[in-house]
């Protein structure tokens, strides 16, 4: 990881913990171990950092976006749910990645100190996934494996499921690999009692 990159995860891990006014040029360049002055050869100040931290979480989302959709639209009779899509990007490259769960925190704090944090915070932790993972449900719904209406009332309640497990598990102190294992568990066994509920239906 070069200079510049290495300042742009420690100043994340920091505003992550304290918040981006608690947080110094003197403390990113101390937590780097460079001079102050460095900073300002690869950043014109700290507002520049904070925009290529976004840039960067905005960027790696849009990837992610692409191929979960990819993931959904192309699934057929013969493979319900691309929840081995879902494992892989949705939670490995996004969820439980170092880079985007920090972001997710920032995003929690600094959403009532900036009118921009908060529309990512609305848009990242609630309008996308809830798009995404609804957008499966009603994939099976044309495919004909569960109803139009059960589309809808299994999306919902498996979103607000994941929701309320991402900020218990993966939102709420240190992320451990105890913790991601016990989200997956969690979120693939509600996953179960609604594809039983689809069956019985």
């Amino acid at each position: 990881m070069d200079t510049k990159q290495k300042i742009l995860y420690s100043s994340l891990d920091m505003f992550a913990k304290r918040g981006y006014n608690a947080v110094s040029i003197r403390d990113i360049a101390g937590s780097v171990k460079i001079k102050e002055s460095s900073i300002y050869y690869h950043f014109k100040n700290k507002q520049d950092i904070l925009d290529s931290i976004v840039k960067k979480y905005e960027e790696h989302i849009d990837g992610l976006t692409d191929v979960l959709n990819t993931a959904v639209n192309d699934t057929d009779n013969s493979k319900p749910l691309s929840f081995d899509a879902m494992k892989t990007y949705f939670f490995g490259q996004y969820l439980f990645d170092p880079f985007c769960n920090k972001m997710m925190r920032f995003m929690m704090i600094e959403q009532f100190n900036s009118g921009k944090m908060q529309s990512l915070y609305e848009r990242y932790l609630f309008e996308l996934p809830e798009k995404l993972q609804t957008g499966a449900f009603f994939m099976m719904s044309r495919n004909g494996i569960i109803s139009e209406q059960q589309a809808r009332q299994f999306g919902q309640a498996f979103f607000s499921e994941m929701t309320m497990l991402t900020f218990r598990y993966l939102l709420n102190g240190e992320l451990t690999e105890e913790k991601k294992n016990t989200f997956c568990e969690k979120a693939f066994s509600f996953f179960d009692i609604l594809k039983g509920g689809a069956e019985n239906g």
